[in-house]
């Protein structure tokens, strides 16, 4: 992602001196760098924010703030979908708190609407709602029961339970569910169950964990870059 040339239009927001604005440049020359290969998400954002540990505290909350202002610009011009900030420097990093894995067998009765199919697909093979939008009924294998996708250039082969498979395999108009927006599923999804898709994605993890999946399988199996994200829920399973 090209996050170089926004750089000056998000100056031209802020009313600053030129030493401020030197500095400003600076800090955020730095942090492009860091993305000029990598994509702006919650793990390479930690990534960056572990970059910053070696430095003075005063120098982690100077480029803290610039880089978390930038961030807000980047959401607000819709350059970046999702709203991601940096950790503050004087924040004190508060207990990871794990969910128990939950009996869900309730959910896997006879799919009768658009939510309950999308909280089992979530459930069965961690994709996100903006994943699912992107999905053809045709990227469903159910002679051997898997999904085969290639989204943002990964090419991913998610195994299904059989008792997903013979329900959703009946369905004959999925394709116009995975043509809706972000907004739509989640939507769809709400009306059906209170938890939410990312409740129900960690509770994907957290079974494939329990199950005795690696943590470098499960990484590729939900299209992450890094680990980083899913650390916690293997030291908890130790």
């Amino acid at each position: 992602m090209k996050l170089q040339s926004e750089i000056s239009n998000f100056l031209q927001t802020k009313l600053l001196s030129d030493n401020s604005k030197a500095s400003y440049s600076y800090d955020l020359q730095q942090f492009c760098s860091f993305f000029a290969e990598r994509q702006v998400s919650e793990s390479s954002i930690l990534l960056f924010r572990k970059s910053l540990s070696n430095l003075t505290e005063s120098a982690q909350k100077r480029k803290i703030s610039a880089v978390n202002q930038f961030l807000r610009f980047l959401y607000d011009q819709k350059i970046l979908k999702d709203f991601i900030q940096l950790a503050k420097a004087d924040q004190k990093q508060k207990p990871v708190e794990i969910p128990a894995l939950k009996d869900l067998n309730s959910l896997y009765g006879p799919i009768q609407s658009s939510g309950q199919f999308i909280a089992l697909l979530i459930l069965e093979t961690g994709l996100t709602p903006s994943e699912i939008g992107q999905l053809k009924w045709t990227d469903f294998n159910w002679r051997f029961n898997i999904l085969e996708i290639n989204l943002n250039g990964m090419r991913r082969v998610i195994p299904m339970r059989n008792k997903f498979a013979v329900r959703a395999k009946l369905i004959s108009n999925a394709d116009e569910l995975f043509v809706k927006t972000r907004q739509y599923l989640h939507s769809e999804l709400k009306k059906y169950t209170d938890m939410t898709a990312r409740e129900l994605r960690e509770q994907f993890i957290l079974r494939e964990v329990r199950e005795g999946m690696g943590i470098y399988e499960l990484s590729e199996l939900l299209g992450l870059k890094t680990i980083v994200t899913l650390e916690k829920y293997y030291k908890k399973a130790k």
